[in-house]
């Protein structure tokens, strides 16, 4: 995790979870994340399985110059990777797995802006984890866009397994998705997210040695 924001709401998600397999929506106070409520969404379940934007921050809405709410998640990537997003997105909630994507923002003037977007599963009643809360930042040091981003292309996906990890501390690069993986069209979702997880799994804080 690189910024801020990203950083911030994957603590907070943490501590809301306890001992839960994944936090209640309930949980979730606006007023505790108050500094980084305009980067924060929700996404939940659509009728055809595309989670949508239930609701999306202020800042989130006016760097893709639109409001979001309402619409797919994956219709802010390029074309040609809106099923392989939407297939991350479900997979998010199916197995409780938080993911970091790596993107590259396209504005309307073709230029690239590095940022990442965090993916966290939520419940709105019961165990099984039907909504997402994720935040969306620029990584530091980009310049601001001179114009509104057009969309996003995935450079690289961590997945998080969260019965070994309790806090993510320093900057840990993800490794990019190969292009067997990021081509593929697997029969079923569970099958993309467990060759992933082989890739790369976050266990948690840096090792005692590394302090």
């Amino acid at each position: 995790m690189q910024t801020k924001a990203i950083t911030a709401l994957y603590d907070y998600w943490t501590r809301q979870r306890g001992e839960r397999r994944v936090p209640l929506r309930s949980a979730i106070e606006p007023a505790d994340i108050a500094p980084i409520l305009p980067d924060v969404f929700i996404l939940e379940h659509g009728r055809l399985h595309d989670p949508r934007f239930r609701l999306a921050g202020t800042r989130l809405c006016a760097q893709f110059g639109r409001e979001l709410k309402g619409t797919a998640f994956d219709a802010l990537f390029a074309p040609d990777q809106r099923t392989r997003i939407a297939r991350i997105t479900e997979n998010v909630m199916a197995h409780a797995a938080p993911a970091i994507l790596q993107v590259a923002l396209v504005d309307g003037r073709l230029e690239t802006t590095e940022a990442e977007i965090v993916l966290l599963p939520l419940a709105s009643k019961g165990k099984a984890a039907d909504r997402i809360i994720g935040a969306f930042a620029p990584l530091p040091g980009q310049q601001p866009p001179l114009c509104a981003f057009r969309y996003a292309t995935l450079g690289a996906l961590s997945v998080i397994d969260p019965s070994r990890a309790r806090s993510l501390e320093g900057n840990r690069p993800a490794i990019p998705m190969p292009t067997s993986i990021m081509a593929m069209r697997p029969a079923g979702l569970g099958q993309t997210v467990s060759r992933v997880l082989h890739l790369r799994i976050f266990e948690g804080g840096r090792p005692a040695d590394d302090a």
